[in-house]
């Protein structure tokens, strides 16, 4: 399970677990991929400026799903109009995510 907590404002921390995740799915090993806290500020349109992170953003997205936690979406008050077009970010609630943490091998935070 890959878990950005880092904003926008930490986008090298961010960069390097969508790295991380491109090489998983590069190893045909699919992450679980959960944004939350500041982290969901990440899916808004325009946050990443460099193509090559927008990619790898979009094809996580594309091939894993973008999961974010409800709770961290609500409050920053994430709409799906905000979101990068072609993210589809599944909304998850704090039971869902520990019953993936439960599953999976290992868990990285950025």
């Amino acid at each position: 399970m890959i878990v950005i907590r880092s904003g926008p404002e930490r986008l090298a921390r961010v960069a390097e677990g969508l790295r991380l995740s491109a090489a998983m799915l590069g190893m045909d090993s699919a992450p679980v991929i959960v944004f939350l806290d500041d982290g969901v500020e990440c899916l808004r349109r325009g946050t990443f400026t460099d193509p090559t992170i927008l990619e790898y953003l979009l094809v996580a997205s594309d091939m894993a799903g973008i999961h974010a936690l409800s709770d961290s979406v609500s409050e920053r008050g994430v709409t799906d109009g905000d979101l990068e077009p072609e993210v589809k970010m599944f909304r998850v609630n704090v039971d869902w995510i520990a019953s993936e943490m439960a599953e999976c091998g290992s868990v990285v935070t950025f």
